[in-house]
């Protein structure tokens, strides 16, 4: 009997790794959804807050164009945010901003000379004056009663 006995052991040991298995794969694929679904809110949240700024946006691109009268013009729709603000200094978290901070000027001291400005390139000489338009063969002739410039229209 000690045979059919190792037989059966055998049989549930490795029924017992099967199962082990086949517990550590459905942890891995609920681990890797895990995984996934936090990636899929995180870039959710991400593409969520970069249609709301262009939502934004364009709202105020709209409420410009309507107080300015339904013209869609370039002042209209230029980007007022960085003109109405008064900036005396770099602040440390507009440092890296890309734009150029130029220097405070003085008042009470002379501003070093500037650089002479180069010389602008001449100006090629002026083409040769237009031939006159040549009038149709069956052109009116201007008639001398067409014209009301002597006329004064105040009397």
């Amino acid at each position: 009997m000690s045979s059919a006995e190792d037989r059966y052991r055998a049989a549930i040991s490795t029924m017992d790794a099967a199962a082990r298995e086949q517990d550590e794969q459905r942890g891995l694929r609920e681990r890797r959804l895990a995984e996934a679904q936090q990636q899929v809110r995180e870039g959710m949240r991400q593409e969520l807050a970069a249609a709301q700024k262009y939502a934004e946006h364009m709202d105020e691109l709209a409420k410009r164009k309507q107080s300015a009268g339904g013209w869609a013009t370039e002042k209209t729709l230029a980007d007022k945010s960085r003109e109405s603000l008064m900036e005396f200094g770099v602040h440390d978290e507009e440092a890296d901003t890309g734009y150029t901070n130029y220097p405070t000027p003085s008042y009470g001291t002379p501003a070093a000379a500037a650089p002479p400005r180069p010389e602008p390139a001449p100006e090629p000489p002026p083409a040769a004056a237009p031939e006159p338009q040549r009038r149709g063969r069956h052109a009116r002739q201007p008639d001398d009663e067409d014209d009301f410039s002597s006329t004064s229209w105040l009397v």
